[in-house]
């Protein structure tokens, strides 16, 4: 996992000023994946998230009463989070060498899945679970992919041109692997970005 997460550290810290200015052009579409998620959350509830990137979706679950955390293995990104969250406290590190002593009432996976291997990805799941408390709810956020696939590629939608660890899931074998660790999955909402990807965000809750 240390090979992914170093790759990643160099990859977001290189695209954090690009990621910031498109903040306006994702705020609707965050904002509505966001009020899907808090239909699911405990009032007031602790929102851990998981790759908070600059912090749009914890800017927002703010704003709706949450009491949010962020961790973010780009420094870059997280001082961008943290810029835009004063009050909220930004880890900086890495989610899967972590040790957290709290429980959230809620765990918000946007975008960060897909950055592992699928041999990989029922560790994380495993970990998920154990921050949250009895009943808390996760929200997984990916893209929808027609064939399963996984390996080194460029993020093309972006001007500097630099290559991450990607995972595309498709929806039923993204599901399957969310309840194989013990996850009961509430729901599912499909989105299209202001590019035109079409994201599946799965709601799944701690029994």
């Amino acid at each position: 996992m240390q090979l992914h997460s170093d790759a990643h550290k160099e990859t977001y810290d290189a695209l954090a000023d690009e990621y910031e200015s498109r903040v306006e052009d994702l705020i609707p579409i965050t904002s509505e994946a966001m009020d899907y998620f808090a239909s699911y959350l405990k009032p007031g509830g602790r929102v851990l998230d998981i790759g908070c990137a600059v912090g749009i979706a914890m800017s927002i679950l703010n704003q709706k009463g949450f009491k949010t955390t962020g961790i973010e293995i780009s420094p870059k990104m997280a001082r961008f989070a943290k810029e835009r969250n004063p009050d909220s406290d930004v880890i900086v590190g890495d989610f899967t060498q972590m040790r957290f002593d709290e429980k959230f009432d809620g765990a918000l996976a946007f975008a960060f899945i897909h950055l592992f291997p699928k041999k990989e990805v029922g560790q994380i799941f495993v970990k998920i679970k154990s921050i949250l408390n009895p009943g808390g709810v996760a929200l997984f956020s990916t893209t929808v992919s027609a064939e399963s696939k996984e390996g080194w590629y460029e993020k093309e939608d972006f001007n500097r041109k630099k290559k991450r660890f990607r995972k595309y899931w498709m929806e039923k074998e993204l599901e399957k692997a969310l309840t194989q660790v013990g996850f009961k999955v509430l729901g599912v909402k499909k989105f299209v970005d202001p590019i035109g990807k079409t994201w599946m965000d799965f709601i799944v809750q701690n029994i």
